[in-house]
């Protein structure tokens, strides 16, 4: 496979890896250097601070977290047996007794919520079996005499974080007495949060929003495209260009994808637990190579590599159970893209392209094993007969049966006719010498950013092309018509002074 970056060619191999490969490399996105540097700071909740606020018959301990994540990394070593011996004659053996203590280490947590979204306590997640971590396989929820007990509380019973505060847990761990002495127990725990919203609706949104900001951000976009090109083995096609985190999938699928969700996909709606399952797709859907970035892959059966231009990135997203073997579930599908060079090199930024589209597939295992449960098939998916009204001016019914790819490729003459109406109207506002206040600004931007899908006449107005996809035109169109609303509101406000 090609385009492999050192820094996270471990990223599927286990638990460990990949959290510090996502957390770290975060540290040198969007490094400005003008007289100082400035650490860029992503979009979620994550573990700002932690201190040892007790520990009882521990030799030592230690603990660090995973930068930008809620993730923790904890060693303790409890004290050594106390024994005993008694002789009642001198030289002759005695009795030896040993008493066997817990040991046990407290701290308290901090994390940050740097989003939009109120984030609740979800419990605690970890991998059982991880290489390195000899404690995470004897982890119980609770204090234990026979395991490693972990025990979270909140002060005043509050697990709810606000956007942009901080919320302070306790943290209990308890080496058992059955536990042996002179041993680093050392565990890897992941204290996991969730979206706390309203509806459904919102949780969508909220998903959207954070995939947009794993796309436009360069770590946390090469650790999702890395991943998904490093699972092509050159025989399985159909399974090399997804990757998702349902219930079978293989561990370093599902690590990579709640890792960088940050918590996103583990909701409460309405005070109702709701985890969601996506599958993320790369591949070509809108039949545009400047749109959408690029993989080479070399196939098994040919000493020839091959390149796919144009690919986007489509989220499957669903909170169905997906437990009823050879069912069908409710999907939600929404394409990304970017543009990009006749390089496929990516210019600008991701976006989404034309609405979130809802549908139904099958419920499969998650290697489309058919009988099987916990995931579903994208290739199957059709969408219901819904109605869309993305701007004021313009609406449109998506068919009963439709594939995602037909949707993203129609030519829709009703859109074409809207996007003229509001080049027309942007470059009136534009025109219009009466009006030159700050409103107007955001109109000329988005006049400008709609330049690829329209052509200038010889007096200098705005021609819709006739070859551009609904997709395509959607985000352009939504841009012009909150540009044009905006504007108007600031003349209005102008006027009544």
């Amino acid at each position: 496979m090609t385009r492999r970056m050192s820094v996270i060619v471990c990223i599927a191999l286990s638990f460990i890896f990949l959290f510090i490969a996502v957390g770290y490399a975060a540290l040198s996105d969007d490094m400005n250097i003008t007289g100082k540097a400035e650490i860029y700071v992503p979009e979620g909740l994550f573990i700002t601070g932690i201190i040892t606020s007790g520990t009882n018959n521990v030799d030592h301990q230690s603990v660090s977290f995973v930068q930008y994540t809620t993730t923790v990394d904890s060693t303790i070593d409890k004290k050594n047996d106390t024994t005993t011996t008694t002789s009642s004659r001198p030289g002759r053996p005695g009795t030896t007794t040993t008493t066997t203590y817990a040991g046990s280490v407290t701290y308290r947590v901090t994390v940050f919520n740097n989003t939009n979204y109120e984030y609740a306590y979800r419990g605690l997640y970890y991998q059982k079996n991880l290489s390195g971590y000899n404690g995470n396989s004897s982890v119980e929820k609770s204090n234990s005499d026979a395991k490693l007990g972990v025990v979270v509380t909140f002060d005043n019973g509050d697990s709810i974080v606000a956007p942009g505060e901080t919320l302070t847990f306790t943290v209990i761990y308890t080496v058992g007495n059955s536990m042996d002495d002179d041993t680093d127990w050392k565990t890897l725990l992941n204290f996991q949060f969730g979206i706390n919203v309203e509806s459904e609706a919102a949780a969508i949104d909220a998903v959207h929003s954070k995939f947009l900001n794993i796309l436009n951000t360069p770590s946390t976009y090469t650790t999702l495209y890395e991943a998904i090109d490093d699972k092509f083995d050159g025989a399985q096609e159909w399974t090399s260009n997804y990757m998702g985190n349902v219930s079978d999938a293989v561990d370093a699928d599902s690590y990579v994808v709640e890792t960088l969700f940050a918590g996103q996909l583990n909701m409460i709606i309405n005070g109702v637990v709701t985890p969601a399952t996506v599958l993320i797709k790369h591949e070509a859907l809108d039949n545009n190579n400047l749109t959408g970035d690029s993989y080479t892959v070399q196939y098994n059966n040919s000493s020839t590599p091959t390149t796919y231009r144009g690919c986007e990135m489509t989220l499957y997203l669903t909170i169905d159970p997906l437990t009823t073997a050879n069912g069908l579930c409710p999907v939600y599908v929404t394409v990304f893209t970017c543009d990009s060079d006749e390089n496929g090199n990516v210019l600008g930024k991701w976006y989404k392209i034309g609405d979130t589209y809802y549908g139904k597939t099958n419920i499969v295992g998650y290697k489309g094993e058919y009988g099987g449960t916990g995931s579903f098939v994208t290739d199957n998916w059709i969408a219901y007969e819904e109605y869309y009204s993305p701007v004021s001016d313009y609406s449109y019914t998506v068919p009963e049966g439709d594939s995602i790819k037909n949707i993203t490729r129609v030519v829709d003459q009703n859109a074409i006719n809207a996007f003229q109406r509001l080049l027309n109207d942007a470059k009136a506002m534009i025109d219009d010498l009466t009006y030159a206040g700050t409103g107007i600004t955001i109109v000329e931007e988005a006049y400008e950013a709609a330049r690829r899908y329209y052509t200038l006449d010889e007096n200098g107005n705005p021609v819709a092309i006739q070859n551009v996809t609904r997709a395509q035109l959607i985000p352009i169109m939504t841009n012009i018509d909150y540009a044009l609303i905006e504007a108007q509101k600031a003349i209005d406000e102008l006027y009544k002074q």
